[in-house]
């Protein structure tokens, strides 16, 4: 049987990894913090363990206590901070303590699994696909924090790392694009922008199997782009929860200017709430850019997997969940 650590354990990703991994029959032990929910983690034969990424001395004690896994999943990490400094202390600076913690106690899996982002190679330009190999130029403080963590753990000797680079992901439980399809769902689907984009998307299950793909088939210090491997324009969020709600929807193109100044008014009144806004200024970068479609030729061909959903598929079980569950 084998043993599995899986950080992030209690968010979105972190849920469904834990899940695939039960459904294998592995050993699992989830990474949480004392505050973390564990709503989505009630399976008895889940094992638990609190880590502090800030504390190296810490790590390494409930590492040696818990001993050697022969996966590690790395999917904790911040999406939302106000600073470029908070982005790299939390996905730069606790990685580097949590590697450095496995070294030093000889704990090294048999593989570790880093998961990044799509943000650490950054957009392309419209009609444009990226590529694995393509030079990264992240347009956002939290993709340069992933991309400085891909560097530093390729520049380990003797880790046997592998990364997973994520476009955006959606299913049950999401609370981020939520929004989008809440108001879609209400029959209004805006758009940032007049101009048409090219995006991708993969659906949170598929994400889990790609990453377990990775762990079993991926080459030890590549880096693999994860989306559905299709394109999709600005349009088709809104005509999937169409689709699967009966609903017709209005698309709205909102201006680039009018975008910065809701950012700039989110912004003030997430400082004011103490939370950091998902739409700011400095996301803007992101969700304007013209292209996020991927060539995942070699994603699928190294580990030997194939998407069961698309956008549409994959949204038919999201909103059904989101209706259940009383979100809708």
């Amino acid at each position: 049987m084998k043993r599995i650590l899986i950080t992030g354990a209690s968010g979105f990703i972190g849920g469904f990894l834990v899940e695939e991994a039960l459904q294998r029959g592995w050993d699992v032990t989830a990474a949480i913090r004392p505050s973390s929910n564990r709503i989505w983690l009630q399976d008895e034969r889940i094992q638990f363990v609190e880590l502090d990424y800030k504390n190296g001395a810490d790590l390494r004690k409930k590492l040696e206590a818990a001993g050697r896994f022969d996966y590690i999943v790395h999917n904790a990490g911040s999406t939302k901070e106000s600073t470029r400094e908070g982005y790299f202390d939390s996905n730069f600076e606790n990685t580097r303590r949590f590697a450095e913690a496995l070294l030093d106690n000889g704990q090294a899996p048999d593989k570790f699994l880093y998961v990044s982002s799509l943000a650490a190679i950054g957009p392309t330009k419209s009609g444009q696909w990226i590529k694995p190999d393509q030079a990264p130029a992240p347009v956002t403080f939290y993709g340069e924090s992933k991309l400085a963590t891909e560097r530093f753990l390729a520049s380990l000797s003797g880790f046997p790392w592998v990364a997973v680079q994520p476009s955006a992901v959606f299913g049950p439980r999401e609370k981020d694009l939520f929004i989008a399809i809440r108001l879609a769902y209400k029959g209004w689907a805006f758009m940032i922008g007049t101009k048409p984009q090219d995006l991708s998307f993969i659906y949170v299950k598929d994400l889990a199997g790609l990453m377990y793909a990775a762990l079993e088939y991926g080459i030890p210090g590549k880096k693999y782009l994860a989306t559905d491997g299709k394109a999709y324009s600005n349009s088709d969020l809104g005509k999937a929860v169409e689709n699967v709600s009966g609903r017709r929807t209005t698309t709205i193109k909102v201006p680039l200017p009018l975008v910065r100044m809701v950012a700039a008014a989110s912004e003030a009144i997430g400082k004011m709430r103490q939370k950091t806004s998902p739409l700011n200024r400095e996301k803007l970068s992101e969700l304007a850019a013209e292209s996020w479609l991927c060539d995942m030729t070699e994603s699928f061909g190294d580990l030997k997997f194939q998407p069961k959903y698309d956008l549409f598929a994959g949204m038919k079980e999201t909103v059904q969940w989101y209706q259940n569950n009383r979100w809708l």
